[in-house]
């Protein structure tokens, strides 16, 4: 997959494949050739708008299963989401993703630690993954009202 720039948040949703705002420079070193081969697997069911067919067979397979089975599969999941939006965030910089990769990764942890303690959270973390996504495009788009832009760099290099 190619990433490629949009210029709107209805573009970014819509468009199959993904996107990414500015376009990810050249990698220079090895990490860099894994973060983008990381994306480039995982963007066709992360991005655009089969997210929502990826999030819904999720949904699903987690609700179909036990407690403990349901638990590890769904951290599965929001590890996948938030290390994709994570290695998104290092290579595009999208401003939104920086939230989503940190709170998803978080939900995981929670996740696993729910497993432990013997507790089944499964719903309440689909809301907290509903919530954490709300709030990364939100913030998303309050950086891009206030920069115009959706990279979110903190000085010009």
């Amino acid at each position: 997959m190619t990433q490629r720039r949009v210029d709107s948040w209805w573009a970014q949703w819509t468009c199959v494949g993904g996107t990414c705002a500015p376009p990810a420079s050249t990698p220079r070193n090895s990490f860099e050739r894994v973060l983008d081969a990381y994306t480039s697997l995982t963007a066709p069911f992360l991005r655009g708008c089969f997210v929502f067919l990826t999030v819904a067979a999720a949904v699903f397979v987690t609700s179909a299963l036990g407690a403990v089975s349901g638990l590890l599969v769904e951290a599965g999941f929001f590890i996948v989401a938030g290390a994709y939006c994570l290695a998104n965030f290092a290579r595009c910089r999208e401003a939104h993703c920086i939230v989503t990769g940190i709170g998803w990764s978080g939900l995981a942890l929670a996740g696993l630690a729910a497993v432990l303690a013997g507790r089944d959270i499964r719903g309440a973390e689909w809301v907290a993954f509903l919530a954490i996504a709300v709030a990364g495009h939100g913030f998303e788009a309050v950086w891009r009202a206030a920069h115009g832009s959706n990279a979110l760099r903190l000085s010009e290099s």
